[in-house]
């Protein structure tokens, strides 16, 4: 149940009426969170909000506020405060952490970086030709340190060229030139600090996990258990269908090899006979023994086999990406 909001004399009514209705909704929300708003335009994050809508809700408080709202609510939620600092908000839903980290970082959109910031990546200029007529630009993009030339009536650079390594200051001419070329290396959006669901707190390291490349790395490891378990003969209702063909596949070929009477496979036994009599005969008269044409097979089981495994695998990995969305 949620706590208990304490109304004091000095605390404005309407304050202690939005921290009410805060809490409200933390008891109601499966899954709460704390999100950075630093350097979001409003009009984006209007935009981000209408996008959101079906899935998230955001609200944007005071710090002081949210920290008692959540002051208020159950103990275990009550450490999300301890990420609210700076420009803050908090966001509701019933998407699982995970899904709801992943729709957030899909959401951030690139963004000129300003100057006295520093580099979230290397920012690397590649060589090539310009959209720039000779101009004024060549002298800029030469004073940032950008080998950069005129050739065919287009500006050129030279070279490849990294003008700020990741965590570096960029100065002020660098921005500029940057936004000039159309060279966005930040991507701003809602960053999840913390969420919480079912009495657990997850941090945004937590939560920041390569969805396909785990779903590659399980669905490799789970294919690989699903061979061994087949090669030991380990019965399970996924492995006993292949088990049981490649059993039949080689009793079918010893019975061709040993030519023991069975009577499904006498016209193969049949045509290995006759193929064998064929090189005896070739070898009795001296003749250069014409090559021995295959034995009619058994019907080949490997296929289906390796068929069934890729469906396996593909269930697999469906299954682990209905988890992340």
């Amino acid at each position: 149940m949620a706590g208990q909001v304490r109304h004091t004399a000095h605390i404005p009514e309407w304050k202690v009426r939005e921290v009410e209705e805060l809490v409200d909704k933390i008891s109601k929300s499966r899954v709460v969170g704390v999100v950075g708003l630093r350097e979001i335009p409003a009009d984006n994050l209007q935009k981000m909000r209408g996008d959101l809508r079906e899935s998230v809700e955001i609200k944007v408080v005071r710090n002081t506020i949210a920290r008692r709202a959540l002051d208020a609510s159950p103990a275990e939620i009550r450490p999300l405060a301890d990420f609210i600092e700076d420009q803050t908000a908090l966001i509701f839903s019933n998407l699982n952490p995970f899904k709801l980290s992943t729709i957030l970082e899909k959401g951030k959109q690139p963004m000129p970086i300003k100057a006295g910031t520093r580099a979230p990546k290397d920012i690397v200029i590649e060589a090539g030709e310009t959209s720039f007529s000779p101009g004024p630009m060549v002298g800029k993009l030469q004073a940032a340190g950008i080998p950069a030339a005129i050739k065919g009536g287009k500006v050129v650079i030279n070279q490849k060229i990294t003008l700020a390594k990741e965590g570096e200051v960029v100065p002020a001419r660098i921005a500029e030139i940057l936004k000039s070329m159309e060279i966005f290396p930040r991507n701003v959006g809602l960053e999840l600090r913390g969420a919480y669901e079912g009495g657990l707190i997850f941090r945004s390291g937590d939560l920041a996990i390569d969805v396909e490349g785990q779903v590659a790395k399980m669905s490799e490891a789970s294919a690989r258990a699903f061979g061994f378990a087949v090669e030991i003969g380990y019965p399970t209702p996924a492995t006993i269908g292949p088990m049981l063909q490649k059993a039949q596949t080689k009793a079918r070929a010893l019975v061709l090899d040993a030519g023991i009477i069975v009577p499904g496979m006498m016209e193969f036994i049949l045509a290995r006979a006759a193929a064998d009599a064929r090189a005896i005969a070739s070898l009795a008269s001296g003749e250069k023994a014409p090559a021995a044409p295959q034995a009619a097979a058994a019907p080949a089981v490997e296929e289906k086999e390796e068929e069934e495994k890729k469906d396996e695998e593909g269930d697999t990995a469906a299954g682990l990406g209905a988890l992340f969305g």
